[in-house]
């Protein structure tokens, strides 16, 4: 993505953090980015 502010993924780190939640990024230039969140039970 060329254009955005960041906010939405900020917003989603922050509540995800709230809830002591983990995010994991996987990124490859040319094949894209892969978000794994984990939410405790």
């Amino acid at each position: 993505k060329e254009e955005g502010t960041g906010l939405g993924m900020l917003m989603v780190y922050s509540t995800i953090n709230k809830v002591k939640g983990i995010i994991e990024v996987e990124s490859e230039k040319g094949k894209g980015t892969t978000f794994l969140i984990t939410i405790p039970a």
